[in-house]
């Protein structure tokens, strides 16, 4: 399994490459997978991704999905009727993913061709979404490449969310690379 310094120097390989226009939407996708326990390593070091990316000369737009959940919980209408009954908590999920893909194609739409944009806390998701249910609704609406942190695995395209039996195949770029895992 590759370490922190392994996945960043593999997404600095990455992001200096030229880019081209017509890559189509799964290729400007750009997954760094790795070990869920270095979760909190790539958390607080996501800086690290950003100066790679500008360094590289490209714009950089981050959004965090940890706090996603918790702020459209709290804020709707049910959020006090459901603290009495969780159950009915899985209805409203389809209402969560409609708003995070708005949030998510609201911050590619404001990137640029030039631009990354780093999605982290996916692991927040585990249970809420499928990241690969975003990822297909916001995919066209990329402009530049979208880096997702994932904490997970990845194997012959197939990516499992903290090794999740159920995984999703899907071709983005994979960092580190399949042949370098």
């Amino acid at each position: 399994m590759s370490t922190f310094d392994d996945i960043l120097d593999h997404y600095r390989r990455q992001v200096r490459l030229p880019w081209r226009d017509d890559v189509p939407a799964a290729g400007r996708v750009w997954i760094a997978w790795y070990d869920k326990a270095l979760e909190r390593r790539v958390r607080g070091q996501v800086h690290e991704f950003e100066h790679a990316t500008v360094t590289a000369g490209h714009g950089w737009r981050h959004i965090d999905l940890v706090p996603q959940f918790p702020a459209w919980m709290s804020g709707h209408e049910f959020f006090p009727a459901l603290l009495d009954q969780p159950e009915e908590l899985r209805s409203l999920l389809p209402e969560f993913e409609a708003q995070l893909i708005t949030v998510l194609k609201a911050q590619l739409d404001g990137a640029t061709a030039n631009d990354v944009v780093a999605v982290n806390g996916c692991g927040s998701l585990f249970g809420l979404v499928r990241v690969s249910t975003l990822i297909s609704h916001v995919a066209t609406a990329i402009k530049g490449r979208m880096l997702l942190t994932f904490p997970g695995s990845h194997e012959s395209n197939v990516y499992r969310l903290l090794d999740a039996r159920d995984g999703w195949n899907y071709h983005a770029i994979p960092i580190p690379p399949a042949d370098a895992a």
